[in-house]
């Protein structure tokens, strides 16, 4: 298995990669109490993102990025280009879901609640 590991610009807050019309969208933002996540969203270039997944919280900025390199890394190894001058569009989003990150599971809202809710990123 070969390891693959994104060497970007730094610092690196936003990161969109693409793949045969695929858009993965990774985000690191503030989750409260100074901590830091990892949000990553799923989805057609040209659509609304159908799957995420959160990380974190991490207490440093820097500690986040290095998961996100990571991600970015494991992602490269799967065909996903990085496209670092892209914008990403599901920033709004990406925000909304790392208020979630260390937040205990009973806190949270039910999916019936919010329904902005997606399936797990796969």
């Amino acid at each position: 298995m070969k390891l693959h590991y994104f060497h970007g610009r730094s610092p690196l807050r936003d990161l969109v990669m693409v793949k045969d019309g695929q858009r993965i969208e990774l985000h690191i933002r503030p989750a409260g109490g100074g901590h830091w996540g990892l949000v990553a969203l799923a989805g057609p270039d040209r659509g609304r993102p159908d799957g995420q997944f959160c990380r974190g919280p991490w207490p440093t900025q820097a500690r986040a990025e290095s998961v996100l390199r990571s991600v970015a890394g494991t992602m490269m190894g799967k065909g996903y280009e990085p496209k670092p001058g892209d914008y990403a569009v599901w920033s709004v989003t990406a925000q909304r879901l790392a208020r979630t990150i260390g937040v205990p599971q009973g806190e949270q809202a039910s999916p019936d609640a919010d329904p902005d809710q997606f399936k797990p990123l796969t």
